[in-house]
């Protein structure tokens, strides 16, 4: 059984969090992210394929750091990041027929393809997501170790115009606390453009 003081303590960390999710709604524009505040706006993106909330500070990224930071084989067709090159979002396109269309077999498949990656990555977290225009999301977020640096990796896929979007969110991972919510909320925040 609870003491009043532990039951008072309880109270005065759900409050707290609760005022934390509060002032970090993308939608309202803003967020604290590491202790800073970041602007966000909803952009069209990938050719304005879809729309999403994201940090105002993204761009696409310049085309001598792209060929820096990716080889030509596995470059993502879109990438998005802030100035620092350490925050980043990428976007490739397959058409449906090349993989499977039933989205419980593509997060079973997409797992698979992360461990084959590094059999010790641990997942924080994977869900299949839905937006309010009813589009499924497939997501996974884990540490990932590269070089010297653990980054929180985003690993998340879904459909649009009849092709699958695979796309990558990572930040630093002392940034995990801030970003982890407000990730899922840029993944629900995606609408499909007219």
């Amino acid at each position: 059984m609870e003491s009043h003081a532990e039951e008072i303590v309880k109270i005065i960390n759900q409050e707290r969090k609760r005022k934390q999710l509060e002032k970090n709604d993308i939608t309202k524009g803003y967020a604290e992210i590491f202790y800073d505040t970041v602007a966000f706006e909803r952009k069209k993106l990938c050719n304005e394929e879809f729309s999403m909330i994201i940090p105002v500070f993204f761009d696409i990224m310049k085309e001598e750091y792209v060929a820096l930071k990716y080889c030509v084989e596995n470059r993502p067709e879109f990438i998005y990041t802030n100035e620092e090159l350490n925050i980043n979002m990428t976007f490739s396109f397959l058409h449906k027929e090349a993989i499977t269309t039933d989205i419980l077999e593509m997060q079973k498949e997409m797992e698979k393809e992360i461990k084959q990656i590094n059999e010790d990555i641990v997942l924080i977290e994977k869900d299949i997501l839905q937006t309010e225009q009813g589009k499924d999301i497939v997501h996974f977020l884990f540490p990932l170790n590269i070089e010297n640096t653990t980054l929180l990796q985003e690993f998340f896929l879904f459909a649009v115009n009849e092709k699958w979007v695979i796309a990558t969110f990572h930040c630093p991972y002392t940034q995990k606390r801030d970003w982890i919510n407000i990730i899922k909320q840029m993944l629900l925040s995606i609408q499909l453009e007219e």
